[in-house]
């Protein structure tokens, strides 16, 4: 799932160049630029932003602000315009385009139940310091993570769960790191790329002076 949802992100950008979009609410018409398609992936940084694959910024509509993260449905329409006046949508324009993506997917209910992690995910990706500035989108980032451990899939459990140890560790949550760690482990991984990030996540709780334990770095390879 969790690869899935990396796939979800990656696809989020479109077409290269600058492209017209139209605002669903309002009709206003605006450029939005784009960045290149992503073809040659190189691995992944320790939050696990595939390498050659930076995410395009999140556009949004100029005068009422609403984030164009994906093609909202006929049936979905009233409820969007709905939550738009309320005050949580108010409240949320001025913070991380992500942020206010996650939540209209929230008050959506949409299907997909992967994109609303997958949102707050990139929003880390395009700024790492919400981690560190942003209780509530770290809080919203660290529930919906976690949503995605399941217990049939070891390896993917153990990439989220050890994802999960990093943040809590660059956060200053040692401690509570360290459990999610644990748990990590206890998943048995034996896909090398699992391994890999697990051995990786563990060296940075042994020190964090190491040239790999920062959000955008690579993670090193076995």
């Amino acid at each position: 799932m969790l690869q899935k949802a990396v796939f979800i992100l990656a696809t989020l950008s479109g077409a290269a160049n600058a492209e017209t979009l139209t605002c669903p609410v309002g009709g206003e018409r605006f450029e939005a630029p784009r960045g290149a398609e992503c073809n040659d992936v190189t691995g992944a940084t320790m939050l696990l932003m595939p390498v050659g694959c930076p995410p395009d910024p999140l556009p949004q509509c100029p005068q009422n602000f609403l984030p164009m993260y994906k093609a909202f449905s006929d049936a979905e329409m009233p409820d969007l315009r709905q939550y738009m006046q309320t005050e949580s949508y108010e409240s949320n324009v001025d913070f991380s385009p992500y942020f206010l993506a996650y939540n209209i997917e929230k008050y959506l209910n949409g299907p997909d139940e992967l994109l609303p992690a997958g949102l707050l995910l990139q929003g880390l990706w395009q700024d790492p310091s919400l981690m560190f500035n942003d209780p509530m989108y770290l809080r919203a980032f660290n529930r919906e993570i976690e949503a995605l451990v399941l217990p049939d899939s070891p390896n993917n459990s153990a990439m989220v769960l050890s994802m999960r140890a990093f943040v809590e560790l660059l956060t200053g949550n040692e401690n509570t790191g360290r459990a999610y760690l644990e748990q990590s482990t206890s998943q048995n991984p034996d896909s090398p790329r699992a391994l890999a990030y697990l051995r990786a996540v563990r060296l940075c709780f042994s020190d964090t002076s190491q040239p790999h334990c920062n959000a955008t770095a690579p993670i090193p390879e076995l």
